[in-house]
């Protein structure tokens, strides 16, 4: 996924200009333009953004963050593997260092990127992908030009993410914003997290300041959302390629692990710690091994084959546990099917 960027910010005081947003597919590349007025000055950016990186983030969302995690019977997207996507970073890097190096103060930088977002016009998912709910990653909205509530804060916190600005998401019923704790902001009313302040940033529609809270909005239904730069590793199943085929003598066995990286980014230095235990009664271990695996990238799925020897007993259980430099160790323990020894 080949990306080329140019950026330019342009400053001229004026008293009115509409936002503005273009783009041109020429060559494998989208030619991106967007203008828009933060505190009154014309502001102008031109992005050439790798076709191909905006068919990945479309197309391939199935194995990224776009899987759902249930929580009390709700579906609730992993949206920090949207912000923090490793793919797209050298464009919201790039970006976010215009950001910074255009004005002096954090506020001012923070207005920036937040004038930016907000003049990407609102629009429903609906009308336009089609479908009730579809979140785009940073690059989508950029090419787009639009997105709803949660695209338009996925942007902004990936941005504020390089930024280095001390931030967490907040979500509420139907809607999402972003919280932000600066200096310098005149804002009567903050969201304390942590023993720190958090100011209201509100992404829709344009002129929002930093601290402007809408008028429904109720901090008790809010939920703050910290930054997780932690990947996502799951062990989506174990299984038997072949069994020992006798109870009570040593035997070769080969398993296949089932691996899933939903980022965001890398996991590396992964472990698998296999044990084969008679279940419900202690000490009795059958079985260990620990196997050394090859990184996972963002997104990869993968099956690992494994081969060791292990006695077969009543009740005998398989215990997997996965772990990473980046992630905690997960369990999985899968009964022994007996039918099969000794066919």
């Amino acid at each position: 996924m080949r990306t080329r960027l140019h950026l330019i910010i342009i400053w001229t005081f004026i008293s009115l200009f509409a936002s503005a947003h273009s783009v041109v597919e020429q060559d494998g590349f989208y030619e991106v333009e967007h203008s828009w007025i933060c505190n009154g000055r014309q502001c102008s950016v031109a992005l050439n953004i790798s076709t191909d990186l905006y068919d990945y983030y479309c197309y391939e969302r199935e194995h990224l963050a776009y899987i759902y995690q249930f929580n009390e019977g709700e579906r609730q997207p992993n949206y920090f593997g949207f912000v923090l996507s490793e793919h797209d970073r050298p464009i919201i890097q790039a970006l976010a260092d215009e950001f910074t190096g255009n004005v002096e103060t954090e506020k001012e930088q923070i207005e920036l990127a937040l004038s930016f977002v907000q003049s990407l016009p609102y629009v429903y998912d609906s009308a336009s992908k089609g479908v009730d709910e579809y979140l785009r990653y940073p690059i989508e909205t950029l090419v787009d030009g639009c997105g709803d509530c949660e695209d338009k804060v996925a942007l902004l916190a990936a941005l504020l993410y390089e930024m280095n600005s001390d931030f967490i998401l907040l979500v509420m019923p139907n809607h999402m914003a972003v919280g932000v704790c600066c200096d310098g902001v005149d804002a009567s009313r903050g969201m304390l997290f942590r023993g720190k302040k958090y100011y209201y940033l509100e992404t829709t529609m344009p002129n929002w300041q930093i601290g402007e809270i809408p008028k429904d909005f109720h901090y008790p239904k809010v939920k703050a959302v910290p930054i997780d730069t932690t990947p996502s590793l799951l062990l989506k199943g174990v299984r038997f390629e072949s069994q020992p085929t006798a109870f009570y003598k040593e035997a070769d066995c080969d398993l296949e692990l089932d691996l899933h990286n939903l980022g965001p980014g890398k996991v590396t230095e992964v472990m698998a710690h296999i044990r084969v235990v008679v279940k419900g009664v202690p000490n009795i271990l059958l079985a260990e091994q620990w196997y050394s695996l090859a990184d996972l990238a963002e997104g990869e799925a993968r099956t690992e084959k494994l081969s060791l020897k292990s006695l077969i007993k009543e009740r005998s259980e398989l215990e997997v546990e996965l772990m990473s430099a980046e992630t905690e160790r997960q369990p999985y323990s899968v009964g022994i099917n007996y039918s099969k020894v000794g066919d």
